[in-house]
């Protein structure tokens, strides 16, 4: 989908499985598991919906890559615990595209949770850790590398150092504090609740919209305000943080990208009669 001068694709970083009861926090089972049905072991299908944003900005060329799923360098009980996909399925999908690993010159994180910057980093020749886009910026709040640095108790096991030292190491990340635009037409803004160093990716151009949810909107089946994750450090915020979101994308054209959603990875927001929130699903 274009926006602009921007060609904007979803590439997928393999899929995983958490918890269904953790995804959905206070509602009931009997109710999401009509919508989200779990596996024997109260597990659902996650998708890692990545963004990958080429266009020419300021005279030059520029692939970006927003968020990069849970990576291959883990363990196999890791993987397992998870059910992860494999291993390479984002470079796999990359490929699809043209795009390989060293052609990224920009990595967007909406922050620093496993599942989301896993694929940052891959182990090197020497099995250590080290940086997966090699050319890339990677951009984060400063507030979540400073949770990552120095993580609450009740997060820390998202936290895996791994995916983010090297880079620091490398010089290669780099921190914005707010709203910040990165590229033209390609932009952050704050959205705590899940976690307050939290950000969406918004992209613009052409007279259209994008906004990258992230974890404040997990998928499509989480549209409804309350229905926050039991990984959410701060409901209320978090509730407070949607509420502002829906009014602003409500009826609009504005695509939203919902980045865990397997079935419905995009859509545009309206109201139903009854006044519920609806997804009519988008092909980006």
């Amino acid at each position: 989908m274009q926006f602009g001068p921007w060609d904007v694709q979803i590439v997928s970083g393999g899929t995983f499985r958490l918890d269904g009861g953790a995804m959905f926090g206070t509602v009931p089972k009997v109710v999401w598991n009509k919508l989200y049905p779990a596996d024997e072991e109260n597990q659902i299908l996650m998708a890692t919906n990545c963004l990958l944003i080429r266009g020419e900005a300021g005279g030059k060329k520029h692939v970006v890559l927003v968020d990069n799923g849970n990576g291959d360098k883990e363990s196999d009980d890791f993987m397992a615990r998870f059910k992860f996909q494999g291993r390479g399925v984002l470079d796999a999908n990359l490929a699809k595209h043209g795009v390989k690993p060293e052609d990224i010159t920009l990595c967007i994180l909406t922050h620093l949770h496993f599942d989301h910057a896993g694929g940052s980093t891959r182990l090197g020749a020497d099995g250590k850790p080290v940086p997966s886009f090699p050319h890339a910026r990677y951009v984060v709040q400063a507030k979540d590398l400073a949770d990552a640095k120095h993580p609450h108790l009740r997060v820390k096991a998202s936290y895996l150092p791994q995916n983010w030292e090297p880079l620091e190491a490398a010089g290669l990340l780099e921190t914005v504090d707010g709203i910040a635009e990165l590229l033209p037409g390609i932009s952050v803004r704050p959205a705590p609740g899940h976690i307050e160093g939290l950000q969406n990716v918004i992209v613009e151009g052409g007279g259209k919209r994008l906004v990258y949810l992230a974890d404040l909107i997990p998928t499509a089946r989480h549209i409804q305000p309350a229905w926050c994750m039991g990984y959410d450090l701060d409901v209320v915020t978090c509730v407070n943080e949607r509420q502002k979101l829906l009014d602003e994308v409500t009826g609009t054209d504005t695509v939203c990208v919902f980045e865990h959603d397997p079935e419905f990875p995009a859509g545009t927001v309206s109201r139903d009669a009854k006044g519920k929130y609806v997804v009519a699903p988008v092909q980006v």
